[in-house]
């Protein structure tokens, strides 16, 4: 998918790097997908009560975080395409950045982070600012709908028809990956 911001070039060639690449591409998911869902779940929950203090109760923290891991979880292929502590696939506009090729065949500078609780907390912040306020608002608001994702959408962090997928489509994936993670929310991981 896309993610949000940051100077697209068309790649010359399969896996041809732009040559001014500022960091190395480091995958940097733990282990399996069970095991990069417990963890982000961790830092995604943790991000959201930095970031909604005293404004949402631990359920709502709660169903926030899940609602978000669901979305990193799409956004990295369970953690297979997660890059340099980047869970939300943040694109880089001058800071720290590693070049990534996208789903729709160009290169874009996409953040790089020296930790995963940066990461996370990049991700809330930018999530909250106002381009994607409006997201940020049916997510605090309703976070078990899939209504916040459709908007993120629509104010630019992806674009699925730039996959040659849909809307509708893209609702579909984001319901049923977030009813196949609510196990890590939950604790049960069986």
């Amino acid at each position: 998918m896309l993610a949000a911001g940051g100077k697209k070039a068309k790649a010359k060639g399969a896996n041809v790097l732009p040559p001014d690449n500022d960091h190395p591409a480091k995958k940097t998911s733990p282990g399996s997908s069970a095991d990069w869902a417990r963890s982000r779940y961790a830092f995604a929950l943790e991000a959201v009560k930095d970031a909604w203090a005293g404004a949402v109760d631990e359920a709502k923290a709660s169903d926030i975080a899940l609602s978000i891991l669901t979305h990193w979880s799409i956004e990295t292929g369970s953690g297979a395409g997660e890059l340099n502590n980047n869970p939300g696939n943040i694109n880089a506009m001058g800071e720290p950045f590693v070049w990534v090729h996208d789903v729709d065949g160009t290169w874009h500078k996409q953040r790089a982070f020296d930790t995963i609780h940066d990461g996370a907390a990049a991700y809330v912040n930018l999530l909250r600012a106002s381009r994607y306020a409006g997201a940020a608002q049916l997510l605090a608001n309703n976070p078990t709908s899939s209504d916040w994702y459709i908007k993120l959408g629509h104010e630019g962090w992806f674009d699925p028809t730039a996959a040659k997928s849909t809307w509708d489509a893209a609702r579909s994936m984001y319901e049923s990956r977030r009813k196949l993670l609510e196990q890590y929310a939950e604790g049960d991981e069986s």
